[in-house]
């Protein structure tokens, strides 16, 4: 009798843990190579690498649960009801008690795009408030930054499409562009344009990607999802998947 207790043990730790998956949503954005929409449903490294933690978690989730929103919407989601999880975030000091984390993913940099064309050059976005019109991604963590640095928000053109970003940069409606360098990179290849006419002309900050979940979130699943990645890296799953997107 003595040899079943552990395993009793585990079942009992697991029930939880499965009997609330069906009523957590897990949310994200169009933010590649970390999640973006296919044809097929959601992708990328952190969308792969979940679904990956959530079935070694005993954690029942499809592809086709996942939901693609834009960040602005799926950032106050998470604020304001209970079992979310949303990724890939930031995790900023900011940030920090507002949600439980389960992570790290990956690094992360962001900056501040111009035209080569244009010759601009920042050496602090606070000082260039009053010279340039910066576009930003809306409750992005590239905009807290920004905000953080002490640049106006009345001279920031906020908006939820990376895309529509891009678009005014070319079109010359804003001078800089503000976001992560990745996602802004995959974007302006997407888009059909030439990414050597585009320039960073400023490092805006380097952090963590992570899953960030709802503060009421049952601790024992934020554990086995935590506990599940950390299998992951061990046994090099996380390094090939993020390799399958290079």
């Amino acid at each position: 009798m003595r040899r079943l207790c552990p395993l009793l043990i585990l079942i009992i730790l697991l029930i939880p843990v499965a009997a609330g998956a069906d009523g957590v949503r897990v949310l994200t954005e169009f933010n590649p190579p970390f999640a973006f929409d296919t044809r097929s449903g959601p992708s990328g490294i952190a969308t792969d690498l979940f679904l990956r933690m959530a079935d070694r978690a005993g954690i029942h989730m499809e592809r086709k649960n996942i939901l693609v929103w834009p960040w602005a919407r799926g950032y106050k989601e998470i604020l304001e009801k209970p079992d979310v999880i949303l990724y890939a975030m930031a995790r900023t000091p900011a940030r920090e008690k507002l949600f439980q984390w389960i992570g790290p993913i990956m690094p992360l940099r962001s900056g501040l795009f111009a035209l080569k064309s244009s010759g601009i050059t920042i050496t602090n976005p606070a000082d260039s408030a009053g010279l340039y019109r910066y576009g930003t991604m809306r409750a992005s963590a590239s905009e807290q930054k920004m905000i953080q640095l002490g640049v106006p928000e009345g001279r920031m053109d906020s908006v939820h499409d990376r895309k529509l970003n891009i678009r005014k940069l070319v079109q010359d409606h804003i001078d800089i562009l503000v976001g992560n360098i990745p996602a802004t990179l995959y974007t302006i290849r997407q888009m059909g344009l030439d990414p050597d006419k585009f320039e960073e002309v400023f490092l805006l900050m380097s952090v963590d990607l992570y899953y960030a979940a709802s503060l009421d979130m049952d601790p024992k699943m934020v554990n086995a999802l935590q506990a599940a990645l950390d299998s992951l890296k061990a046994d090099g799953t996380v390094e090939r998947i993020i390799e399958s997107y290079q």
